[in-house]
């Protein structure tokens, strides 16, 4: 059974449902990144894919490659959650690898930061977004929001919404647009039947 998040219900008798995502997506695999996020585990196949086979092997060849880069920590405790901090408890975390960007496309991608510090404090917020969407789908932090009608019928719906708060505001919109919609099709229903069953009481043109 799917895991409820958020539910409400609007004055047209709408029911909008947010609940947990029941086959996200992995954004490394199936989003664009600035950074290219290299880990090491021995249970768990993490980040991105990378021919180092080792943390030593990869700090020998980032030698050669000028890169922005933070650290990622894991903590493995009734599930696992990943952030570029390092987690209290040390015996159930620890280090298992980087993200980076190379410099090269650092400049390609913020081509009007010119100077050296604005680029990498651009680079570092990024690649903290990117552990961050990341650690949300490591942790079910995904959602998906729908709309139904008093009979149960989905009006609209929306998945792969990363973030509680997010998914709840997207399915509150929803819910506007769909009442919005729903009361224009009860006006022009309930018109159509007053022409049909009472002409006498329809206006001449």
């Amino acid at each position: 059974m799917s895991v409820i998040l958020h539910e409400e219900r609007d004055v047209c008798d709408l029911t909008l449902i947010v609940s947990a995502d029941p086959d996200p997506l992995d954004p490394r695999v199936e989003f664009e990144h600035l950074g290219t996020l290299a880990c090491w585990h021995r249970r768990y196949s993490l980040g991105d894919k990378h021919s180092w086979l080792s943390p030593q092997e990869f700090e020998v060849a980032m030698e050669r490659r000028p890169h922005v880069r933070l650290p990622v920590f894991l903590y493995d405790h009734s599930g696992i959650t990943i952030a570029t901090n390092p987690f209290s408890c040390p015996w159930d975390s620890g280090q298992i690898g980087w993200i980076f960007a190379e410099w090269i496309k650092l400049h390609a991608a913020f081509p009007k930061l010119r100077r050296r510090a604005d680029l990498e404090a651009e680079a570092k917020r990024m690649l903290q977004a990117e552990i961050a969407e990341y650690d949300q789908y490591l942790t079910g932090d995904i959602w998906c929001a729908r709309v139904e009608d008093p009979d149960g019928a989905v009006l609209e719906s929306c998945c792969g919404l990363f973030g509680g708060d997010y998914a709840t505001q997207e399915g509150r919109r929803m819910l506007a647009d769909c009442a919005a919609n729903f009361r224009r099709e009860q006006a022009d229903a309930f018109v159509e039947r007053v022409e049909t069953e009472r002409p006498d009481l329809v206006p001449p043109d």
